[in-house]
């Protein structure tokens, strides 16, 4: 039985409890004391539960502050709730019924907040609004499917790529002395050991500079007293999907590979990242070697298969789209050079030809459209221009038939380098981006968000890299075009009603369904896109965006990861559904009927648009644009 707790709490003493865990560390104690100044306490006996699997959504979300209390899912799952975490968050962010049991251990004593006061919270208190995009992360990567079926170079043990000797010291090593071993050895850590050898810590260049100039350690000072972290160790036989895992839920840079206490060898970020690059799919292989349109037609229809592959060989989702859309740029990039070599004379000038859209994001799923264009570099003086624009205007139709002889449909809105528009030097472009930013106008934002996401496919990168450079710029001094992008992209609504319950968007011979693209991914890209723009930002893919985002200070890295987690769960569902309409033969969409889900993906799916809507919610406010 659920009762007011009778006994007082010293307003500090629950401060203090609160401020201690990993939910609520680094939140200012105003913001705690208004969080707890809008509760009430509840107490649970033991024995008693706090709410059952299928109750209906309470309008508030627990706290637990003291007692042993334990979720259990239906399936027979159980876990302890630490004290300070959030509990019935997901109900507060989807409005559906419990999905487990809270069951108290012990005594149980929980604060209970209104979820109306909490939506106001989010708004006053910045960094109440961090913590609750934290554990909206921390929910979509739990709810994320297991790894079990990862293959490839993400599936092999983390002892075939770790660094080893490992560069180290011992404990009793001043700062002064670390600072120069790093330096000499050309290396950014170094493990600490004891003199038995087993491993008590990690000294990186980043803690060092930390112990010197923020906490005013003296150089002679000990490494173990002022700048020894604390090592992430991983197992020798760890697979690299899954210290990939404990990375991103760490943050840690370096895994330290130990066995029995001992140190082995290391893993970082660029080791995974290298073992990637080492292994090209099977597909990709047999691109190169293409002779023919035709041969790469019977590539482009394999995709699937290589799309499975992808899926199967990354943990991230958006690391397998990633791998999916380099094979489709490979491709696209082939039948470039199988044009250009079918010329009667070769190009008359340098040129970038461009590739737009998801395929400059290389968020690419298996139906992606043609969206592209060309770059001529500017004319020497004197030169009227008349037959290079000849010979790339036949270059540019050929290539967009030869691609879509490939496998990829023109695009609707004829954004393709057949079309004069999207066909011109560099100055051309340039005065094109001008009179955009200085005559802004919906149809203009309105490309803008497909345009912009712009990278090389083939030629010169340096007349792509000198658009990006002053599309940058000149939104810097005239950011207006960013504010009817805004408002362009309010147009889409995320797949979630006022009582955040997942609501279908589109209907169709299928039935009711739900656009992932229209209604999420589109709406995070061109979030993204906006903010990135907005700040200076080149990177195009939308990952990368909401990381930058972080690395310069406009977004937190609680509120950044919420929205990267959300794209992550887009992106897999999308995927698997792509997946699977291409094996079974239909049509592919971007569409899928919530109700044909498993409960787990219907539950990430919610989580997800919630996300989303609250990236959506910032931007709009970022650019003081209403919702109607």
């Amino acid at each position: 039985m659920i009762a007011t707790a009778a006994a007082a709490h010293s307003p500090s003493r629950t401060l203090e409890v609160l401020a201690a865990t990993r939910n609520f560390a680094g939140v200012p104690q105003a913001a705690l004391a208004a969080l707890v100044g809008a509760a009430r306490w509840r107490e649970v006996a033991a024995g008693e539960t706090l709410f059952r699997v299928g109750d209906p959504a309470c309008p508030c979300v627990y706290i637990h502050y003291s007692g042993v209390l334990r979720l259990q899912r239906p399936e027979g799952e159980t876990r302890e709730v630490p004290v300070g975490d959030f509990v019935a968050l997901a109900n507060y962010l989807d409005g559906q019924p419990h999905l487990s049991t809270a069951l108290a251990q012990t005594r149980v004593r929980v604060l209970e907040v209104p979820a109306e006061a909490l939506r106001r919270l989010e708004q006053e208190q910045p960094a109440l609004f961090d913590a609750i995009n934290r554990v909206i992360a921390h929910k979509l990567r739990e709810r994320a499917p297991g790894a079990g079926t990862v293959s490839g170079a993400l599936a092999q043990p983390v002892s075939r790529v770790m660094k080893s000797p490992l560069a180290g010291c011992g404990p009793d090593m001043d700062l002064a002395t670390a600072y120069r071993t790093l330096r000499e050895r050309h290396v950014g850590s170094l493990v600490v050991t004891a003199a038995d050898g087993r491993l008590i810590g990690l000294l990186s260049f980043a803690g060092l500079a930390g112990a010197l100039i923020e906490a005013g350690a003296r150089p002679h000072e000990s490494i173990m007293r002022a700048a020894c972290e604390r090592p992430y160790t991983i197992p020798p036989d760890t697979p690299l999907w899954r210290a990939e895992a404990m990375q991103r839920a760490t943050g840690a840079k370096y895994l330290i590979v130990a066995e029995e206490g001992r140190p082995l060898g290391m893993v970082s970020q660029s080791d995974i990242l290298r073992a990637l690059a080492r292994e090209p799919t099977a597909l990709a292989l047999r691109i190169p070697e293409a002779e023919s349109l035709d041969d790469l037609a019977a590539i482009r229809r394999a995709i699937v298969e290589a799309a499975n592959e992808a899926r199967e060989a990354h943990h991230l989702p958006s690391a397998a789209v990633r791998q999916l859309s380099e094979t489709h740029l490979e491709i696209q990039r082939r039948a470039v050079e199988l044009v250009l070599a079918g010329m009667e004379t070769p190009p008359p000038c340098p040129f970038a030809f461009l590739v737009m859209g998801s395929g400059g994001r290389k968020e690419m799923m298996l139906d992606p459209d043609q969206d592209n264009g060309l770059i001529l570099d500017d004319p020497r003086e004197g030169e009227d221009g008349t037959d290079r624009q000849a010979w790339f205007g036949a270059f540019a139709e050929r290539l967009n038939e030869a691609l879509h002889r490939v496998g990829y449909v023109l695009c609707p809105g004829d954004i393709m380098a057949r079309n004069p528009l999207y066909r011109k030097t560099l100055g051309r472009w340039q005065a094109q981006i001008d009179h955009i930013l200085d005559h802004p106008t919906p149809k203009a934002a309105r490309w803008c968000n497909v345009v912009l996401d712009f990278q090389t496919l083939y030629g010169e990168d340096r007349l792509t890299t000198a658009l990006r450079r002053h599309l940058l710029a000149g939104l810097g001094e005239r950011p207006r075009l960013l504010r009817l992008m805004t408002e362009d992209d309010a147009e889409g609504r995320p797949a979630i009603g006022l009582f955040n319950q997942l609501i279908t968007t589109v209907k169709d011979d299928q039935g009711a369904r739900i656009d992932l693209k229209r209604n999420g991914l589109r709406i995070l890209a061109d979030a993204a896109r906006i903010l990135a723009l907005g700040n200076g930002i080149a990177a195009t893919a939308t990952r990368d965006r909401l990381t930058a985002l972080v690395r310069i200070g406009k977004l937190s890295e609680e509120f950044s990861a919420s929205a990267r987690e959300a794209h992550e769960t887009l992106l897999d569902l999308l995927l698997s559904h792509q997946i699977d309409l291409a094996r079974n033969g239909r049509p592919l969409d971007k569409r899928v009927d919530p109700a044909a889900l498993g409960e787990q993906d219907r539950a990430r799916l919610r989580v997800a648009m919630r996300a989303v809507k609250r990236l959506q919610d910032y931007l709009r406010h970022e650019y003081e644009v209403d919702l109607f």
